[in-house]
Formats: C-alpha cells, structure tokens, sequence
C-alpha cells in the first residue's frame, strides 16, 4: 500500500476539517471577535501550506475567512480560540483576506501576498540592524543598502521594536508594530543577517518572501526552548528553574535581586572622595564649565570607564516656546543617568530598568522651568557602573521640542562640554553581583519562548535563521544537546517535521573593544591552544548531523576587536545558499569544505571533506591554522599542502601524528582553506569528544 506524503496528508486533512466546519451553518456567528496580531495588513503567508487564520470569539460562536476565493469557517472552543483553514496556494497577490462575523463585524488585511516565510532570532549579532547612527552598531554599507531597499515583493515584521519577555508562559499575542514593505525606514532597522537572506532569496526565486526579526542580544540559547521542549528531553536544571519560580513570588524574587544591586551600586559610589560633581553644583545654570573639555556628541562609548560623568551643553530656547511645556531626547545613554535643566532634575533612568543602557531618554520639562528666549543649560550627570560609557544617540534622538508638537525641534547634536566626577578604583569596592537570572528576565529558561517565539508557531513559515552562541560559550559541552532540543522544539511547535533550520557558525573573534582594537597582526604569534569559542563552534558543526539543517560559516568575516562583525551580507548570501539547498533543490555548491575524516600516512595526516565543489583552494600562497599533534595532544603548528580534493598535514615536531585541528581559535586570523565557489571551510578539530554524537 502506498503511504501517503506529509505535505499531501494535511492537505486532506485540511479539506475534510474546513468541510467539517461548514456542516453547521447555522451556528452563530461572533459579532465581537479578534484576529492575532501575526496577521496583518502587507504580510506574507507560507505558500504550498496550510493557511490557519486564528483569533478569538465568545465559545462556540465563530467567523468566516476568505482569501482569493478559498473560503472557511471557524467556532470557538471552550477557551475562545478559533482557527480557519484554508488549503495551500502558490505564490502570488496581492490579495484581500476577509474575516466577517456577526452584524457586519468584519476585519480585512490588505496587500497581502503568498509566498515563502522566514522566521530569524538569536542574539545581538541576529538583532544587529542593517543600518544605525550608533557606531559599531550598523552593518557595512548600510545606509547605502537602506536608501536603496524598495523592495515592494519583499515583506518585514520587526519584533525587536517592540521585544518582550513572558515568565508566566506562552502568549498568544506578539508584541510588535506589524507588518511592512520593504523600504528604506523598515529595511535599515531590521536584522542585517535577515535583510540580506531575505533580498537574495527574493532575487533567486521571484517569489514574494516574508521574513521576521524576534531576537534579543546577549541571550543564552536556553531563553528560545520551550518548557515543553526540556520536558520531552527531561532537561533538570531548567525544569527546575522554570517550575521553582512561580507567579505569585516572582515580584518578592524581582525585589531580593534588585535589593542586592542596589547595595552593590551604593558601595560602588561611597567612593567618591569629597565632594561629588553634584555637591559642587555641576547641575547649575550658573556653574563655570569655561575649562572643561569638548566633546562631539553623540560619539562612540568610552571603554571600560567605570566611574560617574557629566555632559554639560547651554541652549538658546526661542521666544515663541514662552509658557510651553518642552520634552528633551538625549538618546541612549550607557549606562544610568540623572538629568537636569537650568538645575531641576526632569529625569532618571536607572539600571532597575530592562536594557538600560539601550534605552533613548525621553523627559518631559515643565514650563515653569523654562526660560524662554535666554540660555538655559542641560546638564546630564552619568553614572557608569561596568565597562564602556557615553552618550550614543543617534543624532536624531537628540533634541529640545514642544511638549506633543513634532513638527518644531532643536537639534541638541554637537559640541558639549565634559567633565569627570570621579574614576572608579576596582581596588576599592567588590565585584558587581552575578546574580542568576529571573523570571522577568531575557535570560530565563523559556522566557523569550513565550513570549517571541509562541505566537508566532500558529502562522505557517518555511524555517529559520539563528545566529547565537556567544552568551553559550563558557558552557560549550551543554551546546550540542541544547541545540538539537531547539531544532526539534520548534519543529513540535509548528508542528512540521521538515521546518528547515539554517545556523551560523560563530565569527572570529577575541575581544570586545572596537574603539581601541587589537594589532592587526596581534595573532601571528598566538600558539596552538584551547578555547571556549571553538569548542562551541565545534558543536555548531555537530548539528548538521540532524536532518533539513544547514549552517553558515563565518569564521572569515569576524572582527578581532568587535563581536558584531558588520559584513552581514556576505553572511547573508551564505545563509540563502544553505536555505536553498535544504528547500528549494538547489544544486549548487552552498557551503565550504566540511571535515569528513581522517588517515594517517606515516608521520602524515591526510583530510578528507565533504563540499569540496569543483576544488579546494588556497587564498594567498600557502595553508595556513593547521595544527597537528600526538598521543600527547599537545599541538604544533604544522605544514598543509591540498592534495586533489584532501590536504595533506604534517610537522616535523610531531613524527607520530594522531589528530588535526584547523582554525582552532577565537581569532584565527590566518584561516585560508577555501572551495573553488569561493565558500570558507568550517573549523574542526578530528578527534570527536564524548559529549557529541
């Protein structure tokens, strides 16, 4: 007996179920009903799939759908919850989706196109936007690629701007600003990685492509699993955590931790010798800031300044704003600030706030405090309790306007005045307290689940993008079985077997300072060692072994002195290469040489790999970021030559070898094994440890 096809069985299944639904025409119809905010005007839906429309409508009572001629009917279940479906279509559109119910209560989506859907997250290298005024924040070329993104065929929903955390579990509601056209506003805030996949996809098949942007930086992998994703795995400590926290503690929870920061924080500044900037009257119009230095603003972060600052900048108010209420943007400010005009705090905002330090600093200053047709002075006293400090801007967050009026503002961008209040010695108060995340928190096991990832699992998509593994680093061996419950997770949630899941492998990379970066030689004499980050992308690689998932290699296009590596398009060709392979029978080669095994010859070792394309090849004269060693495991650099479609590894230190390790680094800047299609090899190491299949 032949077995019946997924894609063929749901297709049955949704004609027997939309017929179902139709046997009872006279039930009633909701005249009060709500459509899930994942739909909407100008959106894409997943061609070649069941189409499910979902909301909610008093039990029982249900609405009609209708999309270029296909038709359904909905009724609540017991909680309110209705889901129309319609039978796949091709690509097209634009179309109409109609849902009516009672009374002539109707809800119409306009634009809306048919075509192939993806879904991108991770953390901050996935969030980065094509385009930002804030430096070392924008992908190369961004503003160019922005002001030229009129791609009507192409559909974004951004999520990030209106990103959300959920610790009570799944919601059914997105948090986001919907959906939109591809044009130059919408294009520069949204994920670079997910911009470029989506253009290129959109380029190769001609279709209309909808991609989604729900990432969050700095999150551990564990924060995007849902709990019933590490119930299935019987994954302990999460379980634990989640199920420990429970709603009617998480504000006394909330409390503890931020109690402990708030006396760290008052440790941290008792070490203010005399008097404070405060005391001496930086606050005030009349204080003399003739000697202080000038300062471009907004400029780049200062690195690693802990301490406490003051920005200083005196404004002529027009006449014409007599007795107006003004508000002051200052943009984002890194870290917590306290804002003064003409003396009078108008504004705080401070680190009991989530991501603080991203946050553009809006205050409302009331009339009575305003001086009209005078100067008056803007002083924001800043207080950095960790790593870099500044005020970023961007320049068009920067301004002194009426209250509620947006036509008329005053650019505050430019020179300032600055001064130090006092340097903060680590000698002189304790570590900041690591506190382990809570439920409130973007951290927490399952908590972006909830609330980025569940709404999203009833609106049907091809698969995803990731990008993350930085915050996962110091706790690689965990990496590999957490990423195969993600993979899975998700594939349960859509309920889709062959969801496609395309990663990226980490960058290169070795600290995090871009104001001042390392030497771009600096690695030239780092010796064969160990490190978190391969490791990590090592169990990277090991998730290929699961079916319908591809991955990126980015090793080439890091950065040594920044973790947000601003060649986004080249990543994102790379991505769409791996997509089409996994989705659309692509044939071409989509990815550089992987390691497939080993064999020894003599006081040689010989490579074999998989993705070797028409050759493999060399950028510059010689290999390079081999490593070979012994049955002591201590690595040399060694000697490799391409022999055909292998490479041949040896060193004289090491007359026995036994293993091989390329690229095997944080920054390996010299990694230079290619295929002819111009795709990078993926680091590896050929010796397997025991916590990977």
């Amino acid at each position: 007996m032949k077995i019946m096809s997924f894609p063929l069985m749901v297709c049955w299944l949704s004609l027997f179920f939309s017929a179902c639904s139709m046997i009872h025409p006279t039930r009633e119809l909701a005249s009060d009903f709500t459509v899930h905010k994942v739909f909407g005007d100008q959106m894409v839906l997943q061609r070649d799939r069941i189409i499910r429309i979902s909301g909610t409508c008093r039990a029982g009572q249900g609405v009609h759908v209708a999309l270029a001629e296909k038709t359904a009917s909905a009724f609540a279940d017991q909680q309110g919850r209705w889901e129309a479906q319609l039978p796949p279509m091709p690509a097209g559109g634009p179309y109409l989706l109609k849902i009516s119910g009672a009374g002539g209560h109707t809800v119409e989506f306009k634009d809306v196109l048919i075509g192939e859907v993806w879904l991108c997250s991770g953390q901050s290298n996935m969030a980065m936007p094509l385009w930002s005024n804030t430096l070392f924040w924008r992908s190369e070329n961004g503003d160019q690629e922005a002001a030229n993104a009129n791609f009507p065929q192409l559909r974004l929903y951004n999520a990030n701007l209106c990103n959300s955390v959920a610790p009570k579990g799944p919601v059914a509601e997105i948090a986001g600003p919907g959906w939109t056209a591809c044009n130059a506003q919408s294009a520069a805030a949204f994920s670079a990685a997910g911009y470029y996949f989506a253009k290129q996809l959109q380029l190769d098949l001609g279709i209309p492509i909808g991609i989604i942007n729900s990432s969050w930086g700095g999150t551990p992998i564990q924060s995007w699993i849902s709990r019933e994703g590490y119930q299935k795995n019987k994954q302990r400590e999460e379980l634990h955590q989640i199920d420990s926290f429970q709603a009617k503690n998480i504000d006394q929870i909330y409390a503890e931790k931020r109690k402990q920061i708030v006396e760290w924080e008052e440790q941290f500044l008792r070490q203010n010798p005399g008097k404070s900037g405060f005391a001496e009257g930086f606050s005030t119009p009349d204080w003399d800031d003739s000697l202080w230095l000038k300062r471009e603003l907004p400029a780049p972060v200062t690195p690693n300044l802990p301490g406490v600052f003051w920005y200083r900048r005196e404004i002529q108010v027009p006449a014409g704003w007599s007795g107006y209420d003004l508000e002051l943007g200052l943009g984002a400010i890194d870290e917590a600030d306290e804002t003064y005009f003409n003396g009078k705090l108008v504004g705080q905002t401070g680190t009991d706030e989530p991501q603080y330090w991203l946050k553009k600093r809006v205050y409302k200053i009331t009339a009575e405090h305003v001086k009209a047709g005078n100067s008056n002075v803007i002083a924001v006293r800043i207080l950095n309790f960790e790593g870099a400090t500044g005020m970023e801007g961007p320049t068009a967050a920067m301004f002194l306007k009426p209250y509620g009026d947006e036509n008329t503002r005053l650019c505050l961008a430019g020179e300032w005045k600055y001064q130090v209040e006092f340097n903060a010695n680590a000698q002189l108060y304790p570590a900041k307290p690591r506190l382990a995340p809570d439920p409130t928190s973007p951290h927490f096991p399952a908590t972006l689940f909830n609330s980025m990832i569940a709404p999203w699992t009833k609106f049907a998509i091809r698969g995803a993008l990731w990008y993350q593994g930085e915050s996962n680093a110091s706790r690689y061996p965990d990496y590999f079985q957490l990423q195969k419950i993600l993979i899975e997770d998700w594939r349960q949630q859509w309920k889709d077997p062959e969801f496609a899941f395309v990663l990226t492998q980490l960058a290169a990379f070795q600290t995090h300072n871009p104001t001042n970066p390392l030497a771009k030689d600096f690695w030239e004499n780092q010796q064969p060692g160990e490190n978190d980050w391969s490791w990590l992308r090592e169990a990277q690689r090991a998730a290929l072994k699961l079916p319908n998932t591809g991955m990126a290699v980015s090793i080439d296009i890091g950065n040594p002195s920044d973790i947000h590596p601003v060649d986004k398009k080249t990543l994102g060709f790379r991505l769409a290469r791996e997509a089409q392979r996994i989705c659309y029978g692509y044939q071409g080669v989509s990815a550089g040489p992987l390691y497939k095994k080993m064999k020894r010859e003599g006081n040689k070792i010989r490579l074999f790999f998989a993705n070797t394309g028409s050759g493999l090849l060399t950028h510059g004269e010689e290999l390079h970021s081999f490593a070979i060693a012994g049955k002591d495991k201590h690595y040399y650099w060694a000697e490799a030559k391409i022999d055909g479609n292998t490479v041949l590894v040896c060193a004289d230190a090491v007359p026995e070898p036994l293993s091989v390790r390329y690229a095997w680094a944080m920054y390996p800047g010299n990694a230079n094994l290619y295929n002819t299609e111009g795709f990078p090899a993926s680091p590896f190491q050929t010796e397997t440890p025991d916590w990977l299949p």
